[in-house]
């Protein structure tokens, strides 16, 4: 860790970027070259570099970052690192800077960060705009009672979308990219169809569906999202933006398995998954799902078991990311 710049306590501290990385999945040598250089030319003071673990993939470095007055924080790393850091920042005003180094890369996509040009993202440390965009608050319910509140970035869900990426094999990811999602989705198909309560933008969020006022679903998926994208940049809604102030709910409710690899195909033909037998859900406040059987859910990719209840939040214009 670098020692903080001369004049850091004064009223007017040297601005300097902080970088919270993935140590596994960025080249930390050139990764710093870069970044300093950088930082040189903008006249800024020296970056510092703050690496994740298994323990903690990024909240705990992102704080750190804060605490020490950082006035950029850069993720670099997969969806996992980008989420951490993005969670630490809401409400901040702190703008993050997205340096993709993941498979997904969905919500660099999701703001039209390049996964590709290493350079390009980088230049958006002095070159980006800033563009407040909206996260969600999710709070689940175990099927043995337990609670646990989360935020998402880009999307969670049930069912299929869920079975997926519990499915993925780690191991094929790190060989392979995004075709290991391919193998896991074709796997995934068997998902069993589930019942579920589903309402929007409710008074009481914490009230049980079950008194009435929601509408009743056999679905093999459900996802709340933010933006339109989903993994290997497939296009899931065409007019869904991650800044429109508003969550997207799909509620796929396909009559048999082919049914279900038609709705697939459809976004693998990068069209809008809206079509038969699949709705989507508006709204600009909340979104509860229950399924009192239980069921595996997702957020932001990564698996949390099995879950009877999910309460979302939308918080609009929370996180500030630079972006081209």
């Amino acid at each position: 860790m670098e020692e903080a710049p001369p004049g850091a306590g004064s009223t007017s501290p040297q601005k300097f970027v902080a970088v919270v990385a993935q140590p596994v999945k960025s080249d930390m040598d050139a990764l710093r070259e870069a970044v300093t250089t950088i930082s040189e030319q903008a006249g800024w003071g020296p970056p510092r570099f703050y690496e994740t673990s298994v323990e903690d993939p990024g909240r705990g470095q992102a704080k750190q970052a804060l605490e020490e007055g950082a006035s950029i924080v850069a993720s670099s790393g997969g969806d996992g690192t980008a989420c951490a850091v993005a969670e630490v920042l809401a409400e901040t005003g702190v703008p993050m800077a997205i340096l993709p180094a993941g498979t997904g890369n969905l919500l660099a996509r999701a703001v039209g960060i390049s996964h590709s040009s290493r350079t390009a993202a980088l230049a958006l440390l002095t070159e980006g705009r800033e563009r407040a965009i909206d996260i969600m608050s999710v709070d689940m319910v175990r099927p043995d009672g337990s609670r646990f509140t989360e935020t998402s970035v880009v999307g969670l869900g049930i069912g299929y979308n869920a079975d997926l990426m519990a499915g993925t094999d780690e191991e094929l990811k790190k060989r392979t990219g995004w075709f290991a999602y391919i193998v896991s989705g074709v796997r995934a198909i068997r998902t069993h169809a589930v019942r579920a309560r589903v309402a929007s933008d409710v008074d009481d969020p914490s009230r049980s569906l079950a008194a009435g006022g929601a509408q009743v679903r056999k679905t093999r998926s459900i996802l709340v999202v933010t933006c339109g994208l989903l993994v290997g940049g497939l296009r899931l809604l065409e007019d869904s933006e991650p800044d429109d102030g508003v969550m997207e709910t799909v509620v796929a409710e396909p009559r048999s398995r082919f049914e279900l690899i038609v709705q697939l195909g459809r976004l693998l033909l990068r069209r809008d998954a809206r079509g038969p037998n699949v709705e989507v859900i508006e709204s600009r406040k909340n979104m509860v799902v229950e399924c009192p059987r239980g069921t595996v859910a997702q957020i932001d990719g990564d698996p949390v078991g099995d879950v009877t209840r999910i309460e979302v939040t939308l918080r609009p214009g929370v996180l500030t990311v630079l972006s081209p």
